[in-house]
């Protein structure tokens, strides 16, 4: 541009009117009325999953390597890779198992061998890590799954979450407040308050199995009935009519 010798000027947007005749050129428009018509804008194979693209650079390199030596260790993955071979196919099911770069795929995820320190290394990575943010559970089961699958996958990032010390004190909770804590009223007379109960599950004596217990706050007197642990709310009924 240094070759030219101008000015820039601006102009407003609404005071330019209609584009110029250079812009909107006649001949340029004869025979693409419908050159767009039955195109591919995004083809297949641009879509096409290749675990190892999706693998980011730094920590998830390491988690590879360890994948690849845990994955003779896996009877399941030895047999999906015998089946392979025998076949002379790098992949079974309709594309559901596939091997990519000495990594067992299960529809386009990397199948992550029977492990538990690996797997638990894989999900602290997705929710440790201050990019991650320690998310809930569901945010890193989404995480986790856009590039690795186990079996139970869902079921031991619950664990991790609930299981985790600092996401328990730091979280929100969603229930009220508890009020605060109210001395009982001082009680006036006896058998104003009571409490009741029944120790269950006893040796059988003379068919009853179990014993009510009945005990009066004011002054500590008790009453022990004998009963059997089918008893109902109107059998309940006649036992404190009758006994208390």
């Amino acid at each position: 541009m240094s070759r030219f010798d101008f000015a820039l000027k601006h102009v407003a947007g609404k005071s330019m009117g209609r584009a110029d005749s250079l812009s909107r050129r006649v001949d340029w428009a004869k025979g693409v009325e419908r050159n767009n018509e039955n195109q591919v804008m995004l083809k297949e194979e641009w879509l096409e999953i290749r675990a190892m693209e999706q693998l980011v650079e730094g920590p998830e390199e390491e988690i590879v390597k360890k994948i690849k030596e845990a994955r003779d260790k896996d009877k399941e993955v030895i047999k999906v890779v015998e089946e392979m071979k025998k076949a002379g196919v790098k992949m079974l099911r309709n594309e559901e198992w596939q091997i990519e770069e000495g990594l067992v795929l299960k529809k386009g995820r990397v199948y992550v061998p029977k492990d538990k320190k690996l797997r638990v290394e894989i999900i602290w990575l997705y929710h440790d890590t201050p990019i991650a943010g320690h998310g809930g559970q569901w945010k890193i089961v989404e995480l986790v799954t856009r590039n690795y699958w186990w079996p139970g996958v869902t079921k031991e990032v619950k664990q991790y979450v609930e299981g985790y010390d600092q996401c328990q004190r730091m979280k929100n909770r969603a229930e009220m407040l508890a009020g605060k804590l109210r001395p009982n009223e001082v009680l006036e007379r006896p058998w104003q308050h009571i409490s009741v109960d029944f120790i269950m599950k006893l040796p059988v004596s003379k068919d009853h199995d179990s014993i009510l217990v009945v005990c009066d706050r004011f002054s500590k007197m008790s009453h022990f009935v004998a009963t059997t642990e089918k008893m109902m709310a109107e059998g309940l009924a006649k036992l404190f009519r009758d006994n208390v």
